[in-house]
């Protein structure tokens, strides 16, 4: 099979974010560009230099429906994994993979996936920063757990690789009888805490980062350029960004201006 290079990979992942544009017109499914593809989008006009992915946001409900309907109405090239849906996926949040592909991450040895992008669903946050505090640590703690669950291999260093084989080991006994995604399963259950209450906030509780600012943010959307091409971001794109990142348009320093995520891809088509 052939390896794709970053472009070919981009212009996949441009692709698969023109198709869910696309399907979330018809089924009128509001979302948003977000994260570093939203920096992208205001400070570049599209990808950050160093940057290699794209990640999308919605609303829980809008979410929700998404999920439902999104494999029941797509081609067979694109398909939508959660962890509702596929008991091995290991995240809290979803993505929407081209199926004639294939990507590692880190390389052969880690994780088996397709070129995707990232799909964040945005739930009601505490007004209380203690209390949001508390639910990000959850979120983190959980994390951890997780790392300790799947049982693929081990990356970083030798140090880090040992450690998590070892707390495998200790922790065996505990994922007794437990599912699969039994720590991403909780991540959810902790994102949805506040479904229910009627709050100023919404935060993104199934990344990484700690992503919480004003409904109010959300409420519409503007269209901003992205590659050639126009795409929706929060009305309040501006402040949602200096909420998490300070002075976003300002460059980080040279030392910090390296890829996240490291994978190799490849093209089904091209198997023999």
């Amino acid at each position: 099979m052939r390896e794709l290079n970053l472009e070919e990979v981009k212009k996949i992942q441009m692709e698969i974010l023109d198709y869910v544009d696309g399907f979330c017109k018809s089924e009128k499914i509001k979302y948003w560009i977000d994260s570093g593809t939203l920096i992208g989008a205001v400070r570049h006009k599209g990808y950050i230099p160093w940057d290699d992915d794209i990640d999308i946001g919605m609303l829980r409900e809008d979410y929700d429906r998404f999920c439902k309907s999104f494999n029941k109405k797509t081609t067979e090239k694109y398909q939508l994994h959660t962890c509702e849906n596929d008991p091995s996926f290991r995240y809290p949040f979803s993505k929407v993979m081209d199926t004639t592909t294939i990507l590692y991450e880190p390389d052969e040895k880690g994780v088996k996936e397709a070129v995707n992008i990232d799909v964040f669903v945005y739930d009601n946050a505490p007004d209380n920063d203690f209390l949001l505090k508390w639910m990000y640590f959850k979120r983190d703690f959980l994390r951890a757990l997780r790392s300790f669950q799947y049982d693929y291999t081990s990356f970083g260093s030798s140090t880090k690789v040992i450690l998590t084989k070892v707390f495998r080991k200790v922790l065996k006994p505990y994922f007794k009888g437990k599912s699969q995604n039994y720590c991403v399963l909780k991540m959810v259950e902790n994102s949805k805490t506040y479904a229910m209450k009627t709050t100023k906030r919404i935060g993104n509780f199934t990344g990484t980062t700690v992503m919480c600012s004003a409904k109010s943010n959300f409420e519409t959307t503007v269209e901003l350029e992205f590659e050639g091409k126009k795409y929706p971001a929060p009305i309040g794109y501006d402040r949602y960004l200096t909420d998490y990142y300070g002075d976003y348009m300002k460059l980080p320093p040279k030392e910090k201006q390296v890829k996240t995520h490291h994978f190799k891809a490849y093209a089904k088509d091209d198997l023999s």
